[in-house]
């Protein structure tokens, strides 16, 4: 246990033990509850001045445990401020039974010590109070803010300080007491202007709370209006203390002067620790939830009863006795008002994690504007976290390499699978260090795997769709180059030769030889005629597909015809049944066709047979040929690279065996996508 934790463990038990203390004094001894005269410099009249002890237990108990939180978890002046409001107001309550006990009890040990410090034990926290809310912040504060701090602080120091030394009193004797007439004299005054100060910087505080109240937005205005709320309790309450000694204080100001510090301090916690420890926060906050909902209410109760109890003989006159259903008002109140004000505690402490409509808004906002890539998904992931406050979330594909994560590390994890009925992916999250996943989040988090499933699956088409087309793209510079290559290589220079061919027939014609001149231009002829039907093979290799104008068996037949030659013979057999899809058979026909280019431009065949039939799921596409196979220099390329790539976008099979007995390339397509493909290219 580090320093930081043994120190708020002692706050919390300090401010605890004091408070307790007081009580059990209280209540052990039957003490009155209007305090020791003399000990308070306070002005405020003596029916509110018998509250500072029910105040100070009250402070004690809760912010004994909220500065220790605070100071746990994160260094901040707020969590120091609060840990002296806790044991000083502790302190101050013990104090006023202690006197109480002493003058009741001779030779009490430490009486003075301890009676005294009634007065002066809550004025460090309180007076800082006034200016509190200015440091609850996760931005730095401006400079006229640290101003304004620190005249509360040079208040809280001047006014601790007064009610240090003051003995106004002949019994009991102040050890810290200062014995100048004088300077005692004047200390009631100096006590009561260093008060108006705390109230006006109480009052100037609430203005700067109006003001950042409306310019935030989402879960900091909530919190902000937490704030606000329980920092206006506070400042009436600060007027209340300001009061002249002598007015008559009626019973019903008596009571607000209990219950709107009360109400302040109830509010004060949650907001507090929602903007100081933020994600910090994880852990205890259904505690935190629960203790404000119980606060709440039971505030809300009393106030309800206060209420019906005054206004009744006001509105009914001689009705007195219809105070006895008050107790039915409560009750029937009671279920309507927890469920608002649980609503309303649950979006100031989990924010829009309380509500799975609004963290689908804000993803389906998000995914509206996603990158189309793994830097989209890591939007989302981002999204996620934030909304829900988490230490990691992970989002991966099953279907792909897709994946992206934020946070993530080797804490237990929470994984929630992606699709149905099959799941394609995995929403993986964690919870912040230290702490665990609890059922409302999950809840949460089962509601908007649907989207971020959604997320995946339109990432991964858009994905699919620029390799489609980059795919597209290459493919086209590919045949361009083929093209470029094969008229530069093979026509090109056979055009030349037939040119050159041409000069000697016409030379041999001049000298008289017909004859010779006849053989070269037959010899010329058939090179045309050859070249003629590469150009042919070329056009169909570029072209787009036929089978838009004619059926597969009709393209395949023409195809044949063209790659038949008196040398080579071409059989089709076509046996996949009238039903064919069109992706199907559009593959099948430009997987013939590169089957036979390559056959009849890289080996020399004799023999070439195409078979296209039904099998198992899907379409087989099977092109063998006698020749003598691509050889130990020749590499297949363009066409080989085109056949795989058709195969892939049907997640089919493709297998191609080469040797010196010839060339067999086999293509399953599957009709109904199968779950992966393989390729194989071997030899032998």
């Amino acid at each position: 246990m580090n320093a930081r934790r043994v120190g708020a463990a002692a706050v919390w038990a300090i401010s605890w033990a004091l408070a307790i203390a007081a009580m059990a004094i209280f209540w052990g001894f039957g003490l009155p509850t209007v305090p020791l005269p003399g000990v308070f410099l306070s002005p405020a009249p003596l029916p509110i001045r018998s509250t500072f002890a029910a105040i100070g237990v009250t402070v004690a108990l809760l912010y004994g445990p909220v500065s220790a939180l605070l100071i746990s978890r994160r260094a901040h002046l707020v969590g120091a401020i609060l840990a002296v409001h806790a044991i000083g107001s502790g302190l101050a309550a013990l104090g006023v039974q202690w006197g109480l006990l002493g003058a009741a009890h001779d030779g009490l040990p430490l009486w003075g010590l301890l009676a005294f410090a009634a007065g002066w034990g809550y004025v460090p926290g309180t007076f800082m109070t006034a200016v509190l809310p200015v440091l609850v912040t996760r931005r730095a504060p401006g400079r006229s803010e640290r101003g304004l701090v620190l005249i509360g602080a040079i208040a809280a120091v001047a006014a601790f300080a007064v009610s240090l030394v003051q003995q106004s009193v002949a019994s009991p004797h102040n050890p810290f007491a200062v014995d100048i007439p004088a300077l005692q004299h004047a200390l009631p005054t100096a006590y009561t202007l260093l008060s108006f100060v705390a109230v006006v910087l109480s009052v100037v505080t609430c203005a700067l709370l109006l003001n950042r109240l409306r310019r935030a937005e989402g879960r900091e205005r909530r919190s902000t209006a937490w704030l606000t709320l329980g920092h206006v309790f506070l400042t009436v309450s600060y007027a209340a203390l300001v009061l002249p000694d002598g007015v008559a204080v009626p019973q019903w100001l008596s009571a607000f002067a209990v219950l709107a510090p009360v109400i302040g301090q109830i509010l004060y916690p949650a907001a507090i620790l929602v903007v100081v420890l933020g994600q910090r926060l994880w852990g205890v906050e259904l505690v935190v939830s629960r203790l404000a909902l119980w606060g709440l209410l039971t505030v809300s109760g009393v106030v309800i009863y206060l209420l019906a109890v005054l206004m009744t003989p006001l509105l009914l006159p001689g009705a007195d006795e219809l105070w006895i259903g008050v107790p039915v008002i409560i009750a029937l109140a009671a279920s309507p008002m927890r469920r608002w004000l649980q609503r309303r505690i649950d979006l100031l402490i989990y924010g829009e994690g309380a509500d799975a409509e609004a963290v689908l808004a804000r993803l389906v906002a998000r995914v509206g504007d996603i990158e189309p890539d793994e830097r989209g998904l890591q939007d989302l992931c981002d999204g996620l976290r934030g909304a829900l406050r988490l230490g990691g979330v992970e989002i991966r594909s099953l279907r792909t390499s897709l994946r992206a994560s934020v946070g993530v590390d080797a804490r237990e994890a929470v994984v929630l699978p992606l699709g149905s009925p099959e799941a394609f992916g995995d929403l993986v999250v964690h919870a912040p260090e230290g702490q665990r996943l609890d059922a409302r989040t999950i809840g949460v988090l089962r509601d908007v795997s649907g989207l971020v499933a959604v997320a995946i699956t339109l990432i991964e088409s858009t994905v699919a769709v620029d390799d489609a087309r980059a795919a597209l793209l290459s493919r086209r510079a590919d045949e361009r180059r083929s093209v470029r290559r094969q008229l530069h290589d093979g026509l090109g220079p056979s055009l030349a030769g037939i040119g050159f061919g041409l000069a000697a027939v016409e030379n041999l014609l001049d000298a008289g030889q017909r004859d010779r001149a006849s053989d070269l231009l037959e010899e010329l002829s058939d090179d045309l005629s050859r070249r003629v039907r590469a150009v042919r093979a070329l056009s169909a290799e570029v072209s787009t597909s036929p089978l838009s104008a004619m059926s597969l068996g009709e393209a395949l037949g023409h195809l044949a015809d063209r790659f038949t030659s008196a040398e080579r013979e071409v059989r089709v057999h076509l046996r996949a049944g009238p039903e064919i899809p069109p992706a199907h058979a559009d593959a099948a026909y430009f997987i013939a066709a590169e089957a036979m280019t390559n056959a009849v431009r890289h080996t020399t065949a004799d023999r070439i047979d195409v078979r296209i039939t039904r099998e198992g799921d899907g379409i087989l596409v099977r092109v063998e040929d006698d020749g003598d196979g691509f050889g130990d220099e020749q590499r297949p390329g363009v066409g080989l690279s085109s056949m795989r790539e058709r195969v892939r976008t049907l997640r089919g099979d493709l297998r191609v065996i080469s040797d010196a007995s010839g060339t067999v390339v086999r293509a399953h397509l599957p009709v109904r996508p199968a779950a992966g493909h393989n390729e194989t290219t071997g030899d032998g």
